[in-house]
This record gives C-alpha cells, structure tokens and sequence, in this order.
C-alpha cells in the first residue's frame, strides 16, 4: 500500500505542522543494544538499526498543552510528508487480522497521520521487561474490542524503552524528557493537532474495562469535537479524499492542471499531488472541474 505521492509544498508553514524530518530507518523499538532482537509486548520481534541511522536533530514537541505543542519541521523537509509516500515500519494490534489496526513505531510519522486524517493520537511510552506493561499489552491492547475502537476512531504509536535508559533510542529519550514521563506504561492522548489532552499513568491488572472505559471517556469527546469541526470546514470545501489504496487526507480542493492537483490542508498549507495517486472516484470529481488557464 502506497499514499498519496506528496511533490511539493506551495506555501510557508504558517503553523505546526506534525511530521517528522526524517524517517527512521526501520523498526525502532528499543532493545538492550543496536542490532539486538527484542520481543515487543504488542507485535513480533523488531530489530534497532544501527544509532548512526537516526537523525542528528529529531523534531520533538514542545510544552504540552503549549500553542506549539506537535512537532514542528522545516518546510524544506515538509513536503514528503503532508501524505504518506511509504509504508512505515508499523505492528498489527491483532497479527492474525488481515484487517488489524496497526501501531506506528516512530512518533512522528504517527502525528503527521493524525493530522492528515484529523484524528486522535495516543502514544503509548511501555516497556517489554515491565510486568505492568506485559498485562497491560495482554488484556487491553490485544483485545478484539480495542483493536476496533482503535480502527475507527484514532492512531496510535508506542515507544518501547530498554531497562537501560542510555540504551534508549535518542529519539525516544527526548520525547519521554519533554512530556516528563517518569514510568511504565504512560499513555498519552492528543488531538489532531498535537496538542496533549489527557494522560493514563500505569495499569491496576486485571481491571481491563476499567482501563478502557476510561480510555473511551478521553477519546470519545476529543473524536466528537474533530468531527464538528471537520463538518465546519465541509462547508468550506474540505472533504476526505483517499488515494488507490483508500489511504485519506483530509483537504479542500484548490486548483487542477495537466496530472497535478493543489489541495489545501486544515493547517493551512498547500500541497501538490500527482491526478494518478487519487482513487477513481476523486479522479472523476477532479476532472470535472476547469483547470488553471480555463477559466476567462
């Protein structure tokens, strides 16, 4: 499955925007030592590439709940993210679901799709040597009904951190110091604009609907609030396009010309998208409208 292939940004960034400036290459998922496997709590064993791969300087989020809460990027580097050009290195929440929700493992390609498919984000700090993690991952995140609140209501990301701090992805460290998580397992939710709404610190075991429940009672008003807000911009001609796989972004149309559309994202900025990536549907919508040079 491939996304929408993003060519280039038209505009400044005006705002946050949450993407990352680099990918990480490969799964990262914070064993004892580079190179060495792991057995994740919520997916199949995961190796660290190499510490050089990682960028120099990761993006990270401000304050929370700050007006610049979300990660920032530098609109040089913005373009290949507004929408997904690649599949990222993801876990199934359920591996023997064709159709499972899927965890993202690197934190800012998580909030670059939370923003794109104006979503929630709950990023999950855990560890796979901590018993309240384990049971946690066993009796929650596992689970059937989990799985389908996750698919359609939000996106999610964890970050698993070795017994050894220093051990730690330097990507993972920054972000733990930043929101000030002390332990395991720490949950996290934000809004679509990456701005922290609430946290769950730790897990009482055995008290799985509890968990939950009180999980659905964070998300539930923050998804009811994006969806009037989205009804909002409807009306001023956003709408969910999705590329040939169904992967959405959602955007107002700007202009078209040739095999290349503008679309114009809730943050403001503009993106150009090749006619092509679009489903049929959105293709035929498209192409009923003039393009540049048409209109006299």
């Amino acid at each position: 499955m491939s996304g929408f292939p993003a060519l280039a940004q038209e505009a400044p960034l005006s705002s946050p925007i949450l993407a990352p400036e680099a990918p990480i290459s490969g799964p990262i998922l914070g064993p004892v030592g580079p190179g060495q496997p792991i057995n994740s709590p919520l997916g199949p064993p995961a190796t660290l590439p190499p510490q050089n791969m990682a960028p120099q300087n990761p993006a990270a989020p401000a304050t929370p709940g700050s007006p610049d809460a979300g990660v920032r990027v530098s609109p040089e580097k913005a373009r290949a993210y507004a929408v997904e050009t690649a599949i990222p290195q993801r876990v199934p929440v359920r591996p023997d679901d064709p159709h499972s929700a899927m965890w993202e493992v690197d934190p800012r390609v998580a909030f670059a799709r939370a923003q794109r498919e104006q979503r929630p984000l709950l990023l999950l700090f855990t560890a796979d040597w901590n018993a309240k993690c384990l049971k946690l991952s066993e009796e929650v995140f596992s689970t059937k009904s989990f799985n389908d609140f996750v698919k359609e209501n939000v996106v999610i990301c964890y970050l698993n951190f070795p017994r050894n701090q220093t051990d730690a992805h330097p990507l993972f460290r920054d972000w733990k110091e930043r929101f000030g998580v002390m332990g395991y397992p720490n949950l996290l939710v934000f809004d679509p604009e990456g701005h922290v709404v609430r946290e769950i610190t730790g897990y009482s075991t055995g008290k799985p609907v509890t968990y939950f429940s009180q999980l659905k009672e964070i998300v539930l008003p923050v998804v009811a609030a994006t969806d009037e807000r989205k009804a909002g911009l409807r009306k001023k001609g956003f709408r969910d396009w999705k590329n040939r796989e169904g992967v959405p972004l959602f955007a107002a149309f700007v202009r078209w010309g040739g095999e290349l559309l503008t679309l114009r994202g809730v943050n403001g900025d503009n993106w150009t998208v090749e006619l092509g990536a679009l489903s049929d549907e959105d293709q035929t919508l498209v192409r009923s409208f003039p393009q540049v040079g048409e209109v006299k």
